[in-house]
């Protein structure tokens, strides 16, 4: 298994500046006891950089909130860590820049686009304004960070034209990974700046996907979009006198850091009682003060998401509330607990799916609750990673059924977290998830197929503990193997071979 010191090493050997560029940032201030602290996230594709940033010495530059703007005293400043110290540079823009470039443009143009979910995207010109403008205090950011041999790594959709504003140099190398899914060109073809960001992501020495098939969607958009020479066993893309060179790479998880926390968990009863609350159990029965025992007992089937149209939550609700009519005997022995951390509730979208979801939880809950239970229990919350580590070991079933999906690392944080029960639990996972390709031995489903995806809750509930096992630990052994180090070194290696300057 290749670990965080072995990046370390990996890296070190490489004579590389590193700069690692996100949307959001790995760590953020918050003012306690009347003092500016770093605290690390609950969850996030930036939050997975945090111990790559640790092992490389990296200058990472995120966007910072806006109440951090007066916390942390300056835009750029060191992160200290016993693992190894970072610099953490802070991109800060203004509500009406916010509001093109995050709820605009990237998330009500780019976001539904790049998803087979029917959401229509929307288009304004002043949305792709105030995306380039933040793409471009990137890009400077960015560009006063280089010094000598360089490896600049950028993250995702928000960032598409920040390889355009960098442009060529000397001794840089440039390697940007795709975190969403990208549609076929039949769906690309519709954006009005489609060149302008192909172009642009042309501009990298490296592009990587999680999947194959999006891999293949890219070439194909470029394809039929520009007159560009394509070696498809190679699969080089030569343009505008760049090489560009495309290749799935699906994103680990940090096995190694979620092992450490599980192994010195500690039972918490004050989770407990929130947990006793929020499903309307008796608060006061102390035969189940403890976590694990709560959650064994009431036989929990558990979904952590974030409030998002892309996850079939929609779906999921009818599915259960197809298991619970199909199956009685479960009536008032199983319940469902939706954990939702709120997302991007500035989009009328995500305004009207949290509506959809509290009418239908009420719904199949008038049909099936009883007076000490209740079936469908969703909580609107961002726990912290150790409780939702809880969360993940005691559930008996995790359900993790998106409708488009670039890889979904809840599915593999669970399957970690489980292996550490003695009597693991199952999960249903969705064939258009990423990782999917990983998680072979999921209960794999179409969550379009609300009958398919009953059926799997009833069976991963019945599933006998040696089949849990034998399932969970040949996925733990997968996950290990590929963790996030390993991908962090394929993917700087990759970059710097698709690089003519490192041949």
């Amino acid at each position: 298994m290749f670990l965080f010191r072995d990046l370390k090493d990996f890296i070190k050997s490489q004579n590389l500046k590193i700069i690692i560029a996100a949307d959001a940032e790995p760590r953020v201030s918050k003012l306690v006891k009347g003092k500016s602290v770093l605290t690390i996230p609950a969850g996030g594709v930036a939050v997975a950089f945090d111990p790559i940033a640790c092992a490389s010495n990296a200058v990472f530059v995120g966007r910072g909130k806006a109440e951090e703007e007066n916390l942390s005293g300056s835009k750029r400043f060191t992160v200290e860590d016993p693992r190894g110290n970072y610099t953490l540079n802070r991109i800060f823009i203004s509500k009406e820049e916010m509001d093109d470039y995050y709820y605009g443009f990237s998330n009500q143009t780019l976001w539904p686009m790049c998803h087979v979910t029917f959401e229509r995207p929307e288009f304004k010109d002043n949305w792709y304004e105030g995306f380039k403008k933040v793409n471009q205090k990137f890009a400077k950011a960015i560009k006063e960070e280089i010094k000598g041999k360089t490896f600049i790594w950028l993250n995702d959709y928000q960032l598409s034209l920040v390889p355009k504003y960098i442009g060529k140099q000397k001794d840089v190398t440039i390697g940007m990974f795709w975190h969403i899914p990208w549609p076929t060109w039949e769906v690309f073809r519709i954006l009005p700046q489609k060149k302008e960001i192909l172009e642009s992501l042309l501009s990298c020495d490296f592009i990587a996907f999680h999947r194959g098939y999006q891999a293949r969607n890219f070439i194909n958009t470029i394809k039929r979009e520009f007159e560009a020479r394509i070696d498809l066993e190679t699969n080089r893309v030569f343009f505008n006198g760049n090489v560009t060179t495309v290749k799935n790479l699906p994103m680990g998880i940090d096995t190694d850091l979620l092992s450490s926390h599980l192994e010195k968990d500690k039972e918490d009863t004050f989770l407990a009682k929130i947990v006793k609350k929020m499903m309307h159990l008796d608060i006061n029965d102390n035969s189940d003060k403890r976590f694990d025992t709560l959650f064994k007992k009431n036989k929990i089937i558990l979904g952590v998401d974030r409030l998002d149209y892309t996850k079939g939550l929609r779906l999921r609700l009818l599915a259960l509330d197809k298991f619970f009519e199909k199956n009685k005997n479960y009536i008032g022995k199983v319940s469902y607990l939706g954990i939702l951390a709120p997302s991007r509730e500035k989009i009328y979208s995500y305004g009207l799916l949290k509506k959809e979801i509290r009418d239908l939880e009420k719904e199949i809950n008038n049909k099936y609750e009883t007076k000490n239970w209740k079936p469908i229990n969703i909580i609107y919350e961002v726990f912290p990673r150790d409780e939702i580590l809880k969360f993940y070991k005691n559930a008996s079933l995790c359900l993790v059924t998106p409708l488009d999906d670039g890889m979904n690392l809840v599915s593999k944080e669970f399957v970690i977290a489980t292996s550490f029960s003695a009597d693991p639990g199952m999960i249903v996972l969705s064939q258009f998830a990423g990782s999917s390709i990983d998680l072979t031995r999921a209960l794999i489903v179409n969550p379009y197929n609300i009958e398919e995806v009953a059926n799997a809750i009833k069976r991963g509930l019945e599933m006998n503990v040696k089949e849990k096992v034998e399932r969970i630990q040949t996925m733990k052994e997968t996950l290990e193997e590929r963790n996030i180090y390993e991908w962090t070194q394929n993917f700087i290696k990759s970059t710097i071979q698709a690089n003519k300057q490192y041949d």
